[in-house]
């Protein structure tokens, strides 16, 4: 068989009926692509769910990795990737018709991109609360951008890991996921997309937002309510203690009153929400400094 032009990684842990979804919607786009499905130690591996679709997939591969994190998950499925494009999309997200198409023209008419994000539409599993403002639907890995490809003006709107691809060239030169990062078990630490992100930057090339090679993302019932927020931008601090810096530092401790303002003036629980993010970093900054005397 042919080197496919493009991979797709589909990271999944303890979501068969989601990960069926995302399968399905790549039949029916068509898509001429090569499918890695890393099961990230589900109790109940995936691998019966994944060759139901042999056949249906053009090439269709299954791994699976016993040790949780779905940094390593991604690292897994980048090892084995054989495409010149590795494309992550998450296994609760389904490609809508010409993402693969999308993603293909996005690298080919910027030889300098490294990355190129997608959009992620919501799709939403419960009856969506008046409160859920579009900018916190951004922390659910939603998207808010215009409507023509661009390149992002800054790190808030770098792509999410739920709808990403890179050059496999790119990729080998920045190294792998960090280990440190990401989803591991119910845990919300995050951030390894973007790490990802700016390590591509560094090493001189691009990144493009190319809004057409959109997936619907699910938003599902938990992250509906108001508890899931406290603990995502918690967990959003304690993300970025892992690389502290005295900028970091100054930032959010400026950031949590000015928020708390803002809340007030605006009533949008984005702002209100956010100043977990500076209690998450502190205290896990206490935290550390105490555990290394």
């Amino acid at each position: 068989m042919s080197r496919p032009e493009v991979s797709v990684v589909v990271c999944t842990h303890e979501r068969p009926r989601e990960l069926a979804d995302c399968l399905d919607s790549l039949v029916a786009i068509g898509a001429d692509v090569e499918v890695v499905v890393v099961d990230s130690a589900s109790r109940q591996p995936c691998r019966a769910v994944v060759d139901g679709y042999r056949g249906r997939l053009p090439s269709l591969r299954y791994l699976y990795v016993a040790e949780p994190g779905l940094s390593r998950a991604r690292n897994a499925g980048v090892a084995v990737a054989a495409g010149d494009i590795v494309a992550f999309i998450d296994d609760d997200a389904s490609p809508q018709p010409g993402w693969d198409t999308q993603l293909r023209s996005a690298f080919a008419e910027h030889p300098r991109a490294g990355c190129v994000g997608g959009a992620c539409l919501a799709r939403f599993a419960a009856r969506r609360p008046r409160w859920l403002s579009e900018r916190l639907l951004q922390l659910s890995s939603i998207t808010r951008w215009s409507e023509h490809p661009t390149q992002p003006r800054s790190s808030a709107e770098w792509p999410f890991g739920a709808n990403m691809a890179f050059r496999a060239e790119a990729l080998a030169g920045a190294g792998e996921f960090s280990v440190a990062l990401g989803r591991v078990g119910t845990s919300l630490l995050s951030g390894e997309d973007s790490d990802m992100v700016q390590r591509v930057l560094a090493g001189g090339w691009e990144v493009w937002l190319e809004p057409r090679a959109a997936v619907l993302h699910t938003v599902h019932p938990e992250r509906c309510c108001s508890s899931f927020y406290w603990r995502r931008l918690w967990w959003a601090g304690v993300s970025r203690a892992k690389a502290p810096s005295l900028r970091v530092t100054v930032r959010l401790a400026l950031a949590a009153p000015i928020r708390l303002g803002l809340w007030l003036a605006t009533r949008d629980r984005y702002y209100l929400y956010r100043t977990a993010e500076s209690a998450g970093y502190f205290v896990t900054r206490a935290s550390d400094l105490v555990a290394h005397g």
